[in-house]
This record gives structure tokens, sequence and C-alpha cells, in this order.
């Protein structure tokens, strides 16, 4: 965990690239994902240090965020997204290696309490079916024979909700992380928070398809241009968390994303004041929530389709 130290440096730092989006400000932090809003001096308590990725899934990024927030993600869908992940890195890993086991488990039609895991010397399946913890003579009545079929639901396979907004969470805070409150100041991503606050997918805002390839990559941001629009999207792992976009893209969630769709990875950065981004002639950040006029970004920043050619900065007139 960040030293107070780290995390104050960090809140200051925010804090002043906050105060371009108005004098209200001053002093002041927001919450990336319930933007609530706090001083800071006065409320260093009421915020902390939250992991982008879980922590106990080998995560090390992180930012500010409230404590209300950080615990509510932390006991839904941290908790089932680390799980995933620590499968997901694990070679030749399964549902079988995930930490939380399922507490029921049917052997020739019988259930009971148990639990199936992997041996860690030689991979064979093993079950255990305690007879102290069942009621009496339940194990025991259990039919023999040559053939065991055993059925069970891995607990993780309950928690697909949690694990689709965990991805969506932590691209969300990676984000805000690359970019800063030039990110998270964008009323177009106002469904995306409702999402990751209720914990629920199946809200409109954000989607999470699967990257087909065996190659897992590190989070990193970038855009995807699907039927000639423009979507923010970050890579996480093995999927794409597309998010909608200011312009008038269709919702991503309306979206069926091609095989042939193309992921542009970019290159931004945090800044000292308000900043929007284009890509391909259309909007990809625009922070629009200003508390001051006229309520747009000061600066525009391009970034072109090629490489090699460098972004530029042009000022708005106001």
């Amino acid at each position: 965990m960040p030293s107070k130290s780290a995390r104050k440096r960090l809140a200051e730092s925010l804090s002043l690239e906050l105060l371009g989006f108005g004098e209200s400000f001053r002093d002041g932090l927001l919450c990336p994902t319930c933007m609530k809003k706090f001083h800071v001096e006065k409320d260093f308590d009421l915020y902390t240090a939250g992991h982008i990725t879980p922590e106990a899934a080998g995560g090390k990024e992180w930012t500010i965020l409230c404590r209300g927030c950080n615990s509510r993600f932390g006991e839904s869908q941290d908790k089932w997204f680390g799980e995933y992940l620590r499968v997901l890195k694990k070679p030749e890993g399964t549902f079988f290696h995930a930490k939380t086991k399922s507490k029921y488990i049917t052997i020739n039609g019988v259930t009971v309490s148990g639990r199936v895991s992997v041996s860690e010397e030689d991979g064979a399946i093993e079950v255990f079916a305690p007879i102290n913890r069942n009621p009496p003579g339940k194990v025991e009545s259990i039919p023999h024979g040559q053939e065991i079929e055993i059925q069970f639901s891995p607990e993780i396979a309950k928690h697909i909700n949690e694990i689709q907004v965990g991805y969506i969470t932590a691209a969300y805070l990676t984000w805000f992380r690359e970019t800063g409150y030039s990110w998270g100041m964008q009323s177009s991503l106002a469904s995306v928070r409702k999402q990751i606050l209720e914990c629920d997918y199946s809200l409109d805002g954000a989607k999470v398809v699967d990257l087909m390839s065996e190659e897992i990559y590190e989070p990193d941001i970038g855009v995807i241009v699907e039927s000639g629009h423009v979507y923010p999207c970050c890579l996480m792992y093995d999927r794409a968390v597309i998010f909608p976009g200011p312009s008038n893209a269709p919702s991503p969630r309306k979206v069926e994303f091609s095989a042939e769709y193309q992921v542009h990875l970019l290159n931004l950065a945090r800044m000292g004041a308000p900043y929007a981004v284009s890509f391909g002639g259309e909007q990809l950040i625009w922070p629009d929530m200003l508390e001051k006029e006229p309520p747009h970004a000061e600066h525009l920043l391009y970034v072109f389709e090629d490489s090699d050619e460098e972004a530029q900065w042009l000022t708005l007139e106001r």
C-alpha cells in the first residue's frame, strides 16, 4: 500500500489539475468514480489509495479513490475480478484453481458439503466430502460403484457480472491515471460510472469484448475504430473495454464489434489544464463538466492516426 506521503503528493497534484476546471474546485479533489468532492487537507482521512487492478492479483498501479468506493469495490468487483486474474495468469489455470471454492458438490446424485480442487503435486482432481461437515449418514448414502459422477458449479462462474464490471472499473481508472480529470469530467461517462457504482454490467455504458488472441496484454489505453466511429478503449489482459465517446457514435453496448475492428494505442498524459482529444476527426475526450464559462476545455489536443505525425496543441478562442 502506498505511503501517506505518496498519497498526499498525488492528491495535491490532482487538486492543482482540478483547479483548471473552475475556482470552486480550489484545494479540492473529486473521487473519479462517484465524483464526490473532498478537501485535500481537511478530508485527508476520507480518501485513500485504490489499486487499479486488484492487489491480490499482482496489481501495483494505484490512484486516489474515496474510502466508500474503495471499500465497495473490494467487496464486489475487485474480489471476483482478482480471482479471475489469478486464474488467467496461472499457466494451465482453470476454474479449479480459483481461491473461493464451491461449498456443495453432487456425487452420484447425492448433494453434500464438500469441495473439488487440483493437486499441486500431479494435477489430479481431488474431491473432499468431510463426514463431520454433513448431516449424519449423508456421505455414507452416496452410491458406490465403478463410476463416479461429480457435478458442481465453480463459485467464480456465478460472478461473471462482477468480473465484467471489474474489467470496466480497472479500465476506467487506467484512463484516469493516464489523462486525469480530462477523462473523468465527461458527462458521456455518467452511464459507465453508474455501471461501476451499482456493479451491474447489464446497464448501458461500457462494453467488454474478448480479444481473439492468446497474448495477455498489460493495461493500455487506445481507440477502437468500428464502422467509421471511434471509441475510447483499454486493452486489459485478455479483453478490451470499450467506452462511450463524447461524439454521436452509437452506444458501444448496441454495436457488434467485428473481428476487423482496429485498435490504435495512444500515448496521452495528464496535463495541468483541461484538454480535449480528437482522433480521425471525431472527439475522443471532451471534458464538458467545467464549472466556468464557456463550458469547454481551454486546450484541444489533436491526436492523428499516423503515428509519425506529432500531436498538435491549439488554444481555443473564448
